[in-house]
């Protein structure tokens, strides 16, 4: 009988060890997806970017040639998302960067925003 109460005692102990140990190494739904969250958030971009200019092909160029020429000093891309071409920045790392962008060039590009 003892034998028997022994051996209950050890199996017991050992899966309630087994299971605690188990339990920490595994991770719920919600930490697995915010881990991958985390992850692609790393390697998208961040930060924010100013728009000049979004619609159709011929003024996106035209804006995009005219504002290289007046801010020199100020970087600029022109990339097309269906079904818009967009004249944007590269991110800025702060709001506060951006936003000095927007005051230098919103006397010649009222619309311009911050994304």
């Amino acid at each position: 009988m003892s034998n028997k109460l022994l051996f209950t005692a050890l199996f017991s102990l050992s899966v309630i060890t087994s299971e605690s140990v188990f339990s920490q190494s595994t991770k719920s739904p919600l930490e697995r997806f915010v881990e991958k969250k985390r992850n692609f958030n790393k390697k998208t971009k961040n930060g924010f970017s100013v728009v000049l200019y979004t619609g159709n092909e011929g003024i996106a160029r035209e804006t995009f040639e005219n504002f290289k020429t007046e801010f020199q000093d100020i970087k600029i891309k022109l990339t097309y998302v269906s079904p818009d071409w967009k004249v944007i920045t590269p991110s800025c790392s702060s709001k506060i960067e951006a936003e000095r962008i927007v005051i230098a060039i919103k006397e010649k590009y009222p619309t311009a925003k911050i994304l």
